[in-house]
């Protein structure tokens, strides 16, 4: 049996993302429909609805990481274009200790919009971390493996470090 090229798999992944891309529109668009068609529900129960949103959201952002993961398998066969993304996820995965850093000495300074784009930004942390670990663990070349162990580094002490400032900053029993 002849293997499949990879000009083949770039295809199916592509089709992969418009399909779960359309799903998603059709979701969304749904749901943002039946929430404008019944305004006093949506007002009556705002925090229901925000947390089916944020769980659509999550199922969306799960199903992205499914052809993701097999797009970074096939980049990863490229030394060039897979090292350059490995330092553009070192990047962003140094976004996350600026990010709690801005939340945890600027707090009084910071804008509205900063401080919620480093909140949204720290929300997302374990995705990023799937992410950086999905694509340490495909890279072949020894630049991406180190730019990939240094975004993975940065990104789980930063995750584990907000969760230990969420747990220490929180009252007794509100958690």
């Amino acid at each position: 049996m002849k293997p499949i090229g990879i000009k083949t798999k770039l295809i199916l992944v592509g089709a992969a993302y418009a399909a779960i891309l359309s799903f998603a529109a059709g979701e969304v668009f749904s749901r943002y429909t039946y929430e404008a068609s019944h305004p006093a529900d949506v007002a009556a129960s705002s925090g229901m609805y925000a947390g089916g949103d944020l769980l659509l959201e999550i199922f969306i952002v799960c199903l992205l990481m499914i052809p993701t993961y097999f797009l970074i398998r096939i980049g990863a066969q490229f030394e060039t274009p897979y090292t350059t993304y490995s330092k553009i996820v070192l990047i962003v995965g140094l976004t996350a200790p600026v990010c709690l850093g801005l939340l945890f000495l600027g707090k009084a300074s910071l804008p509205d919009i900063l401080t919620v784009l480093c909140l949204e930004r720290l929300l997302w942390s374990p995705v990023f971390l799937i992410l950086i670990g999905i694509s340490r663990r495909a890279a072949q070349f020894g630049a991406a493996k180190r730019a990939f162990s240094y975004a993975l580094l940065s990104e789980s002490f930063s995750f584990c470090l907000s969760v230990a400032v969420i747990i220490l900053y929180t009252p007794s029993g509100q958690l």
